[in-house]
């Protein structure tokens, strides 16, 4: 399996903007977790983005694991039980997501004030290849990843400039970004949901995050 320095597994730590959708790997804190005990945890989520919400509604549960301080990694082909977190607060220590202890969470306890880090697409796909080992023991390329989870992570990054662009950074609110994904959503299904077919080919991208660009203009 392979490794990842800490500077290019995260997109952000300590604050992630509000307007990135939530996706695969965002870590959150103050997570109760049925039983678990009584003591809130960091998790991270695990759920595939694919899987994990119907347009901008997130479903009612989502797939985490919990999060514990960690012995550093020197070899990322072992460890299979977990995923590596080095530095995730910034401080030197290394934690990690604790598959075997794979729960879900109501949706509602992972809000975008809890969130303390997301990783960034090659994170995503170290953590979609560990998940895979973990529970079939075969380790595929990353680029398999890279490769099938393409779509659904362009679509969120394009969410996320659509927000952006569209609402001033003192109007964000919970609501409002809810509103301006739904919007964001509505756009992507016009046109007979010819856009959203697009994003089966990278070859699109630039052209449908220009579209974006134009049309959040003239929304906002």
């Amino acid at each position: 399996m392979d490794s990842i320095e800490p500077d290019d597994l995260y997109e952000e730590r300590g604050q992630v903007s509000y307007c990135r959708p939530i996706l695969q790997g965002d870590i959150f804190e103050g997570v109760l977790l049925a039983g678990f005990g009584d003591e809130p945890f960091e998790v991270q989520i695990v759920t595939h983005p694919c899987s994990m919400r119907r347009g901008p509604v997130l479903n009612e549960r989502i797939q985490v694991a919990p999060i514990t301080s960690y012995q550093k990694v020197p070899d990322w082909n072992g460890h299979g039980r977990v995923m590596p977190l080095p530095d995730l607060h910034e401080d030197g220590i290394w934690y990690a997501t604790r598959f075997v202890d794979l729960t879900a969470v109501a949706a509602a306890e992972l809000t975008i004030q809890r969130r303390i880090a997301s990783l960034s697409h090659p994170g995503i796909h170290v953590l979609q290849q560990r998940l895979v080992f973990h529970n079939t023991r075969l380790s595929l390329p990353l680029g398999d990843f890279r490769e099938m989870s393409a779509p659904v992570l362009a679509e969120a990054e394009m969410q996320e400039l659509w927000i952006e662009a569209t609402l001033p950074e003192d109007e964000r609110t919970v609501d409002a970004i809810e509103r301006a994904g739904t919007d964001f959503q509505a756009w992507l299904s016009e046109d007979d949901g010819n856009r959203r077919k697009d994003l089966a080919n990278e070859a699109n991208y630039a052209r449908l995050r220009k579209d974006a660009r134009a049309a959040a203009s003239a929304h906002h």
